[in-house]
């Protein structure tokens, strides 16, 4: 029964931050998510517990987005694991933008990141350059 709750709240999450991704002007979106700052300018000190907590949350939005007959973007995603994490009290995630130029084509990828460890995006984060990070401090 916990594991079908866990996997609801996942699901919802998502919902949620396709809304906050897609509907919301990108203003209000801020507002919740926080400002936009240079890479690594605010990194995040969680001890290594908080960190396995906020992986096991993320592993399984992942494995929820994967099931869904819609495909979740990376920011969805990424926007879907900080509220995770926030409801978790786990604070500090930071969302990074980078950009990667391919066969004249601008591609763009965004990932979750906790102590600088990445949660969700890591598979192809480590061929973008990172332009940019959104994150709330204190």
């Amino acid at each position: 029964m916990k594991q079908r709750l866990l996997r609801l709240e996942a699901l919802l999450a998502l919902l949620l931050a396709w809304g906050l991704v897609f509907l919301l002007p990108l203003r209000l979106t801020r507002r919740l998510l926080g400002g936009m700052e240079l890479p690594g300018a605010g990194a995040s000190s969680a001890t290594a517990p908080v960190l396995a907590r906020a992986r096991g949350a993320c592993i399984r939005l992942e494995r929820v987005a994967a099931c869904l007959p819609w495909h979740s973007s990376c920011l969805v995603q990424a926007v879907a694991g900080i509220l995770l994490l926030r409801r978790r009290g786990i604070a500090g995630a930071t969302i990074r933008f980078g950009v990667r130029k391919t066969d004249m084509a601008l591609e763009a990828h965004a990932w979750l990141l906790l102590n600088d460890a990445i949660l969700l995006g890591g598979g192809e984060a480590g061929s973008f350059s990172p332009l940019a990070d959104l994150s709330r401090r204190g």
